[in-house]
């Protein structure tokens, strides 16, 4: 019965599989919420993956972040969100495979995934999702700074390493079910560390398995950087959204040589369409995130800064004269340092910033201190007593640095340097009788109050809620590709 309406499908042209909504279970971002999970709708039809998949859908793009959502999950949780989502959209359960959800700890660049498929309506071709866990992820953290590697070379290793295992997890999945490839389809998505996974896997995909590009769908959402220009190939069914406010997109840097594979679309900013425009977008994106809010019983204001993404290219040029390359991340001791820092958070979110920077300066307790408690009564100092302050942490930190000129200790007092550095900059034009605004001393006032900000608020930061997967859900719900997306960078310039 079930090959014989199948024919007759084919035979009409394919009957129309209307859109329905199916509710998905997500953790919510907001620390203001009477639950750490949430509901949201999403519409689902198998007709958004019978076209080419190196089509762009809008409607399947957001389903597709809905999915990863669905991934992330609470200390001690299994797979029970993104099972549930799995099965309201039709996925057998009998299908459904998962690993490295739940109380196991994680091991070295590893993940959690989720396979499952369907039979899609209108063709009969079987569907095969491929869900990358996100976010909240514990010892799974640690890998996102994992970038040089001998074995991964050319890559960013924790991702390829991690992309390697499900790789060869997907292909043993489709080989122990017997899955027919020439009626195969395929759908990856992931979000930030998910996403980089996912944009790593859809090459492998692409170049491995046999299957045409067209039946494989790959959406990824707030994505690292994950492969150097020598080993990068173009395909046309890998889309990244991305946002240039959003500082994770930026790392491992692009001036290490790396980027992502694929079609990367860039959501609005300023810098890239104009005041007006930008605007004009983001009062929309607000009504959508404040709707999302409501949904999840949430309290969340969206306000980033003017021109936030200029911010983030002055931080960015401090990094890039710090660690001017990727060989110097690894010879220089970074990439060990920061490893080590995230080995003892085991979170997977945002950092403590007063524990980060007793991290940076565990060898003189009081100077941390001090830089912590000047940054807590920083809206309460006026301009000179900013400058005093700064300039004495800055002789201080200048002591404690010629004692540890290498070894171990190196990076993160270079780092804790950064740090003061640009505050001493700052801190140089506070005595200045001239401000103008748009210039040098108004980015560098606005990149301070950036990182004060972080400091106080934490993951609802203007900085750190940039890289909500609520956020980038109301700019996708706020517009179409037409409205939202621009594929050409805008052009950074230096203002440091």
């Amino acid at each position: 019965m079930n090959n014989m309406k199948r024919f007759l499908t084919r035979l009409k042209g394919g009957a129309k599989d209307e859109p329905r909504s199916v509710c998905f279970d997500v953790l919510c971002c907001s620390d203001k919420a009477p639950s750490s999970m949430g509901a949201l709708s999403f519409a689902v039809s198998d007709e958004w993956f019978e076209g080419s998949a190196c089509a762009y859908d809008h409607r399947l793009c957001i389903l597709s972040l809905g999915l990863t959502m669905t991934s992330f999950s609470l200390k001690g949780e299994t797979d029970e969100h993104v099972r549930r989502a799995l099965l309201a959209m039709g996925f057998d359960e009998d299908s459904i495979l998962s690993r490295k959800f739940g109380r196991s700890k994680p091991i070295g660049d590893s993940c959690a995934y989720a396979f499952a498929t369907k039979e899609l309506k209108g063709s009969g071709d079987t569907l095969l999702s491929v869900v990358i866990r996100s976010h909240r992820y514990g010892g799974e953290w640690v890998s996102n700074a994992h970038v040089s590697s001998e074995k991964h070379e050319g890559f960013s290793a924790g991702f390829k390493a991690a992309a390697d295992k499900v790789w060869s997890a997907l292909k043993k999945y489709i080989a122990d079910r017997g899955l027919d490839k020439s009626r195969l389809r395929l759908w990856v998505v992931g979000f930030s560390r998910g996403g980089a996974i996912s944009n790593d896997l859809g090459h492998l995909i692409n170049s491995g398995l046999g299957i045409s590009s067209d039946r494989v769908f790959v959406y990824t959402f707030a994505t690292p950087n994950t492969v150097q220009d020598k080993n990068w190939v173009y395909y046309g069914n890998i889309f990244n959204i991305v946002s240039e406010m959003d500082a994770v997109p930026r790392v491992p840097p692009a001036s290490w040589g790396l980027r992502r594979f694929g079609t990367d679309l860039f959501l609005p900013c300023e810098s890239r369409i104009g005041e007006a425009a930008y605007l004009e977008r983001l009062t929309l994106m607000r009504q959508c995130f404040d709707g999302i809010m409501q949904r999840l019983g949430a309290e969340a204001v969206y306000a980033p800064y003017s021109e936030q993404e200029k911010l983030l290219d002055l931080l960015t040029d401090y990094v890039d004269d710090l660690i001017p390359d990727a060989q110097s991340y690894l010879d220089d001791g970074y990439q060990s340092f920061v490893m080590e820092y995230m080995s003892g958070m085991i979170r997977g979110n945002a950092p403590d910033m007063r524990g980060f920077v007793r991290f940076l300066l565990d060898g003189d307790r009081e100077l941390a201190d001090d830089f912590c408690s000047m940054l807590e009564q920083w809206n309460e100092l006026g301009a000179l007593h900013k400058a005093q302050r700064i300039g004495a942490l800055n002789l201080r930190l200048g002591s404690t640095l010629r004692k540890h000129l290498s070894g171990d200790k190196a990076p993160a007092l270079e780092i804790a340097g950064l740090m003061l550095e640009i505050l001493a900059r700052y801190a140089a034009r506070l005595t200045a009788d001239k401000v103008t605004r748009g210039g040098q001393d108004y980015y560098y006032e606005q990149l301070i109050r950036l990182a004060v900000d972080a400091y106080h608020m934490g993951e609802a930061s203007p900085i750190l809620m940039q890289h909500w997967p609520e956020v980038y859900l109301a700019w996708l719900l706020s517009g179409d590709e037409r409205t939202l997306y621009r594929t050409d960078s805008y052009r950074r310039n230096s203002i440091k």
